[in-house]
């Protein structure tokens, strides 16, 4: 910890902690939800294939929205837009806690998504313009990893705890003072003034980037649920068409809100393809795990958080241990080391073939948490600050869409596979899958150039 400490003492100002509570509250919702899925579905008596939409309602909106979020918070202020996504999703969450009704809470679940959309571009955004110091933007960075930890750490053994004693509704009220202390850490930090975007709004290109997003994500959860096919199809092809739409808006518009030319950066384009895959990979597999854990080992709620704190535990000891040593030899050998990591990890968890294994699944947690750590970590700050601190909201709108886009999928898929006939080949499978998601995040750190991804970063 005492390199972290001294890396950057700047990163434990104000201005640090908002952008950590804010962190907190993304990864704790989600880590704490899992465990209380099966209990919110059967006790609101959700129709089958309920259970996804009580975690995609939420990432859709989510999903859809963070490159609005992030064209706003350039245009109308990071620190602004930071308040309104924390106290908007705390007020949710209270929404959340209080619904009777199945319906009522995929509504709140929605506007918690929507709220988060405003909140998450904020975080990174706010980290890559708060430190002018290339050692403090690192260390600050990395410390989002360790508290994003700590939230993954506690968010399973709370979830099922509280899913245990009190009941699920406590998982929603878990969050909300935590997101109403960030609004108010975020009002007192002193940030770096930046000029405001104030060009035209790319109306045309937000409604057909966000319309398109929302049919290729929803069609991909009915495709989970095996609905329709030809609902689920016209889905995906309205998607598709909607998004080829967009792009044309984007290249031959004067201010588009996504300029196609950010992506000639191999830095930025990396991590957008790395975040994708990470999110797939690393939040999918606690996904997974969460429901498999409960449906083929028949554990309970809080046992299933047990086993699961090990990833959490791997992502705060690498961040604390390892990160400070490695992020001075730059972020692609970050990125080279915790897929390899990843990947060694998810291949062990293949040997987890039952209950009375469940050491091998602690272990291999450990070591894919580390692993995720250790990579995520370069890629938050490539994406941060690759394209300079006036573009910080864009990018960071970007990068976390394409994080978000890559949960959906991965619920989607994942979710699926939980449900098999033969929970053996769905486990199989999944692991698969995921192992694919690390080896992707590594071929994003082997350049042909030979550059490392740092390079794209503006010297302060």
């Amino acid at each position: 910890m005492t390199a972290v400490l001294t890396h950057g003492r700047t990163a434990w100002s104000a201005r640090g902690w908002a952008i950590y509570l804010g962190w907190i509250v993304i990864t704790l919702d989600g880590s704490a939800l899992n465990l209380a899925l099966p209990s919110i579905t059967q006790d609101l008596q959700a129709q089958a294939g309920g259970i996804s939409w009580v975690v995609d309602a939420y990432t859709l909106p989510l999903a859809s929205l963070l490159l609005l979020g992030g064209s706003l918070g350039d245009r109308l202020g990071a620190e602004r837009m930071f308040r309104i996504g924390a106290i908007g999703f705390a007020a949710a969450s209270v929404a959340c806690a209080l619904s009777g009704t199945f319906g009522l809470l995929i509504a709140f679940r929605a506007a918690q998504g929507v709220f988060a959309a405003l909140l998450l571009p904020m975080i990174l955004a706010l980290a890559g313009k708060s430190f002018d110091d290339r050692r403090q933007r690192s260390s600050a960075v990395n410390l989002m990893t360790v508290f994003g930890g700590a939230g993954m750490a506690v968010g399973p053994f709370l979830g099922g705890l509280l899913t245990d004693t009190i009941g699920w509704q406590a998982v929603f009220w878990l969050t909300a003072p935590v997101a109403i202390l960030a609004a108010v850490v975020v009002g007192t930090a002193d940030y770096p003034r930046l000029e405001k975007s104030v060009g035209r709004f790319d109306v045309s290109g937000q409604l057909t980037g966000t319309a398109g997003l929302v049919a290729v994500i929803a069609g991909l959860i009915e495709a989970g649920r095996n609905a329709s096919p030809a609902l689920t199809w016209s889905l995906l092809l309205a998607g598709v068409g909607l998004l080829a739409t967009f792009i044309t808006i984007e290249h031959r518009s004067l201010a588009p809100m996504m300029p196609l030319g950010v992506f000639r950066s191999p830095g930025f384009t990396g991590s957008v393809v790395g975040g994708f895959s990470f999110q797939f990979g690393a939040y999918g597999l606690q996904f997974f795990l969460a429901l498999y854990l409960q449906a083929a080992w028949g554990v309970s709620a809080l046992t299933g958080g047990f086993l699961l704190v090990s990833f959490a535990l791997g992502t705060v000891l690498a961040s604390v241990f390892v990160n400070p040593r490695l992020l001075p030899r730059g972020t692609r050998p970050m990125i080279l080391t915790g897929s390899a990591t990843a990947t060694a990890g998810t291949l062990l968890l293949l040997s987890a073939s039952a209950p009375e294994r469940w050491w091998v699944l602690v272990v291999a947690e450990f070591i894919v948490g580390a692993g995720a750590a250790i990579y995520s970590t370069a890629l938050n700050k490539t994406a941060s600050t690759s394209l300079g601190p006036d573009s910080a909201g864009l990018a960071s709108g970007i990068y976390t869409t394409a994080r978000q886009v890559g949960q959906s999928v991965g619920i989607a898929v994942l979710g699926a596979l939980a449900a098999f006939a033969d929970p053996r080949s769905g486990f199989i499978a999944a692991i698969l899958l995921i192992t694919c998601c690390h080896v992707t995040i590594a071929a994003t750190g082997i350049r042909k150039s030979g550059v490392p991804l740092s390079a794209t970063e503006p010297v302060p």
